[in-house]
């Protein structure tokens, strides 16, 4: 199941475990954000896009504040040719990063899939034994081929003088 969402001014299509980014918003690192769905496409293949079906089945989706962070530097360089005017300025957007933790409509709740954290694997011995080295293959020497001398380069014709022609 996914949803189309509203953050910001812009639509974001949203599923379950998803990271997003938005404008920035208010509320703490950790906090929970609230969604009211523009549209819902369901597993069955259904979309459910009536303003009224979505109120009244009480469709939301909820995500957690994962960080706030500033987005890619955009630079802005005004020119005006002959003038002398040159005017530099960058700029980087402030945003939230948002995991959707589920997507509810009616009675049925899509939840984001578990993190299960993989124990590390255990330390290897810190020198392995003669029989694990590889053995080291011996280095063939190439002769490098021999340089070409470049031919002598032939002198052009001389064009007789604007005078001898005379």
């Amino acid at each position: 199941m996914y949803a189309i969402i509203r953050a910001g001014g812009h639509q974001e299509k949203v599923t379950a475990g998803e990271q997003i980014t938005v404008d920035r918003r208010k509320e703490d690192v950790g906090a929970e954000v609230t969604f009211t769905p523009l549209m819902i496409h369901r597993d069955d293949g259904t979309v459910v896009s009536d303003r009224k079906a979505l109120e009244d089945g009480e469709a939301t989706v909820v995500g957690t504040v994962l960080q706030h962070v500033k987005g890619s530097k955009v630079d802005i360089f005004n020119y005006r040719n002959k003038t002398g005017y040159r005017r530099h300025v960058g700029h980087r957007q402030p945003l939230t990063l948002l995991e959707i933790a589920e997507i509810r409509f009616g009675g049925e709740v899509v939840k984001a899939p578990e993190k299960v954290e993989e124990p590390e694997p255990a330390p290897e011995a810190a020198e392995p034994s003669a029989d694990d080295k590889p053995a080291k293959k011996a280095a063939s020497k190439k002769k490098a081929a021999p340089k070409k001398k470049a031919a002598p380069k032939k002198a052009a014709p001389k064009k007789p003088s604007a005078k001898a022609k005379r």
